[in-house]
């Protein structure tokens, strides 16, 4: 095979391979398509991002949809920023594998949507719990592992509608114990927290018998911290931050999601893989 120039009428040059008359033509190469990239936490924090503003808009149109004197002008820029929101998602996710969530979504894509999903619940808040020493250890030591320990603790306190991820503190102080939670939940009002803190991570009491190392604050870390829930996507980032080493540490899986959490993560991605395959309005 040797390499000849020919000039297209636009004039301009390019090199095509020619096939000597010797020998039987070579098959074409069969074309194949590249490989689509997994669905990692943070792609998923971007396309959940996409498809609640998407569906944030829909409320507003319709809200604007149902007003007497209707404001035209608003409504066809709402209805064309939301047009474009869906293009660009649709491109950012052309090259992203959307499996299917029973069989084939991997364990972390599930987490982090069961993250993604509940931050929408009314009510879900931002959670940060230390330990004290002593629940820390008994948790580490359940049977069952320490996020089952730690969330049938939470239950009974009325905490059941939760997701969270544990963390073990790479630090050379041995005052608190490193293990920790992140997370988010739906604590009912009736739920102080000090009453949350008082089973988790109450103050070290020295003259108790036996004495009890419980959980010292200092400055703002606070021992549980409930906060409003600004930036889901960034939080999911956050919270698995140390996920690989926490699991290789206690040899079980760190996270743990609710019915509730599990169900609001698959509603989410199956809502949101529909959307992105529909059609264009």
């Amino acid at each position: 095979m040797t390499n000849q120039h020919t000039e297209l009428s636009t004039g301009i040059f390019f090199e095509r391979d020619v096939i000597k008359a010797s020998g039987p033509f070579p098959k074409k190469a069969a074309l194949t398509p590249p490989a689509k990239k997994r669905c990692t936490p943070a792609i998923a924090g971007v396309l959940a991002g996409f498809y609640t503003s998407h569906v944030k808009n829909l409320a507003v149109l319709g809200e604007l949809e149902l007003q007497e004197t209707k404001d035209q002008a608003r409504i066809d820029t709402l209805t064309a920023n939301n047009d474009q929101l869906k293009a660009i998602a649709q491109d950012y996710a052309s090259d992203v594998l959307l499996q299917d969530w029973k069989r084939r979504l991997p364990a972390d894509t599930k987490r982090a949507f069961s993250f993604l999903g509940f931050a929408l619940k009314p009510g879900a808040q931002v959670i940060n719990f230390r330990l004290g020493h002593e629940v820390a250890e008994a948790a580490l030591s359940a049977k069952k592992g320490p996020t089952d320990y730690l969330s049938a603790l939470l239950r009974t306190l009325g905490v059941v509608d939760l997701v969270f991820v544990l963390e073990l503190a790479s630090s050379d102080s041995e005052e608190n114990h490193p293990l920790h939670l992140h997370g988010i939940a739906r604590i009912p009002a009736a739920i102080a927290t000090q009453a949350i803190r008082e089973l988790l991570a109450p103050e070290p009491d020295l003259r108790a018998s036996p004495p009890t190392r419980g959980y010292r604050q200092r400055w703002s870390n606070k021992a549980i911290a409930v906060t409003e829930l600004h930036t889901p996507g960034a939080w999911v980032s956050y919270s698995g931050k140390e996920f690989d080493f926490t699991a290789h540490s206690l040899q079980s899986n760190p996270g743990y999601a609710s019915r509730s959490a599990n169900k609001a993560g698959r509603d989410l991605y199956e809502a949101m893989r529909v959307w992105l395959r529909s059609e264009p309005s």
